[in-house]
């Protein structure tokens, strides 16, 4: 083999080496933007909550102030218009508090499916430089073959000199 026959070689295989070592980058690339996928759709999920948890001490506090303006005016917390209004203070903090729940839920499925789709991509990218890389080099290895790259090197024929020519006549140029 001569030198750019291993010049050649060398350089396919670096090519195929960092073909592939550019898709298991890209698949630790997609990886790590799942995770902090799965990191912001948690937080996203914990205001969620909490949300739900100042929602009903909204509530609470609203029934405390019904329940302590009730007593201070002498009427019983457990009946009427202060019964009702408690009643309704907890009503609307059951909403608030199933909204919360809900849009918890929903961060939930929507963090689990771009996690899901990030990891495929990085499985993907993975796999991608794998047979960019082998493809890559097969395609290669045939030029060289068809160029003759890896033909055993033909043995020179002789040049003629210059005592060869002597005596003959020369012939019509061109």
């Amino acid at each position: 083999m001569n030198f750019f026959t291993i010049l050649s070689v060398a350089s396919s295989l670096s090519q195929a080496f960092v073909s592939y070592q550019q898709g298991l980058a890209m698949k630790a690339y997609y990886d790590s933007q799942a995770d902090l996928t799965r990191l912001k759709y948690e937080q996203e999920k914990v205001k969620a909550k909490e949300q739900g948890v100042q929602a009903l001490k909204k509530a609470n506090k609203t029934i405390g102030t019904l329940v302590a303006s009730a007593a201070s005016a002498g009427v019983l917390s457990t009946t009427g218009s202060v019964m009702l209004g408690q009643t309704m203070s907890l009503r609307a903090a059951a909403e608030d508090i199933n909204t919360a729940q809900f849009n918890a839920r929903i961060l939930d499925n929507f963090g689990v499916i771009e996690y899901n789709n990030l990891k495929a991509a990085g499985e993907i990218q993975q796999q991608s430089g794998a047979l960019s890389a082998i493809s890559g080099l097969g395609t290669d290895l045939v030029s060289m073959t068809e160029s003759g790259l890896f033909s055993p090197d033909p043995t020179p024929t002789p040049t003629p000199n210059y005592r060869s020519f002597i005596g003959q006549t020369r012939g019509p140029r061109g």
